[in-house]
């Protein structure tokens, strides 16, 4: 099943979307926010046959994946009407601009007096990294007024918790950073911690731990879950940090051979050479009481992938559902879920997928000199998730993945 896009043309930077508005960032300091509910729902009713798999598609990515919904659409007649608007739909190439959507587009200035290096948005506060610091606004009032500086320190990325309210920040050289959420604080964000000391130009959520790497390093800073046996409370507890060799144990790759690791939820990869190695990740078991000795998390085996091009040729890597996507020199190779790939020529300005999102993990935006594509997945719907190599588990498997270490 093939992906769909929709082009807008312009000269872009960056891109967010959350809460049925997409947010573009343009090099000359504007900020744009686009209704794209609306949008969607002007594509839905201009293509009346497809409406249900376009809304699928570009705004309400979870609807398939609830599994009450995946119970329904494995009726064969259901599924075969669904698959029939989903196979139309990857027909439908829209490509549109600024003043084709002029009624739902509203253009202000960036709060942020800088180019973000990345962003994110976590509980209505829009997240810039940059090489002066960490800063956030309110999506509903992003002006310089509202801004927040959490950080003075070099951000190279930051990624905010599906389940823990925290934020963490690859600090460069400062290695992994990470803050806690404060929803009832006007300060946003608590004071930082660092994680590790290593240096750290990526990283993102594995459950309630975090992967950090860059080119020449990857590694895992553990969290488990420690019950006070008193008040029956569970408190996220930190366990340290368990390098990229030990991971992966001694195998074939020796340690003078150049690698990448990187990950997100319960999903782990290595690329050596032109393979990609697949592990899956458990975290420890939660404990009672801080002193108990703590269980170490597991790692297992879930298969190799033959990538076709070397490690060398990997400039950034992430992971959403769909599958995993790496980006090359002049191109970006999408991993699928169904060990199909696709592939979108052209050097990027820059690009990102939605693993935390609910109403859109099955995008993928990729910002070009003159345009922005954005890309839904809807093959993934489809794929047995426990047997997924390229994408992390999504649905009612995630939903029980994540409560075994929960409970």
């Amino acid at each position: 099943m093939q992906a769909v896009s929709i082009s807008v043309a312009g000269a872009f930077w960056d891109s967010q979307i959350y809460s049925g508005e997409l947010i573009l960032f343009d090099a000359d300091g504007g900020l744009h926010k686009v209704n794209w509910g609306g949008v969607v729902d002007q594509l839905a009713s201009a293509n009346p046959d497809i409406q249900t798999a376009l809304r699928v598609a570009f705004s309400d990515s979870d609807l398939f994946y609830a599994p009450t919904v995946r119970k329904i659409l494995r009726d064969p007649q259901i599924e075969l009407v669904v698959r029939s608007q989903l196979s139309q739909l990857a027909r439908l190439s829209v490509e549109t601009s600024r003043a084709e959507w002029s009624s739902f587009w509203r253009t202000s200035n960036t709060p942020f007096d800088f180019l973000p290096v990345d962003t994110d948005i976590y509980y209505h506060h829009l997240f810039a990294a940059s090489d002066y610091g960490l800063f956030s606004a309110p999506r509903a009032a992003l002006n310089v007024s509202n801004r927040k500086r959490h950080h003075d320190g070099r951000v190279m990325q930051v990624k905010a918790s599906n389940k823990n309210t925290a934020v963490a920040a690859a600090g460069g050289g400062d290695g992994l950073l990470e803050f806690d959420f404060l929803s009832e604080d006007a300060e946003v964000l608590g004071d930082v911690r660092r994680l590790a000391r290593i240096s750290c130009s990526a990283c993102e959520w594995a459950l309630q731990s975090v992967l950090g790497w860059s080119q020449g390093e990857a590694f895992l800073a553990s969290f488990r879950q420690v019950q006070d046996p008193r008040s029956k409370r569970r408190v996220r507890t930190f366990d340290g940090i368990l390098r990229q060799q030990e991971i992966f144990g001694n195998d074939s790759v020796s340690s003078a051979e150049r690698s990448r690791m990187w990950g997100s939820h319960e999903k782990i990869f290595r690329i050596s050479g032109q393979d990609l190695d697949v592990l899956d990740y458990k975290p420890p078991q939660p404990t009672r009481g801080i002193y108990n000795e703590p269980p170490p998390p597991k790692f297992s085996r879930k298969g190799k992938v033959s990538l076709g091009f070397s490690v060398s040729d990997v400039i950034s890597m992430g992971t959403a559902p769909f599958g995993s996507v790496l980006e090359l020199a002049n191109k970006i190779v999408v991993l699928r879920s169904d060990q199909k790939i696709d592939v979108f020529d052209g050097e990027a300005v820059h690009w990102r997928v939605f693993p935390r999102s609910e109403n859109y993990s099955n995008q993928l935006h990729i910002v070009y000199e003159d345009r922005i594509q954005i890309i839904s997945f809807m093959h993934d719907y489809f794929v047995e998730q426990s047997t997924k190599l390229t994408g992390f588990v999504k649905g009612g498997n995630e939903a029980l993945n994540y409560e075994a270490w929960k409970s």
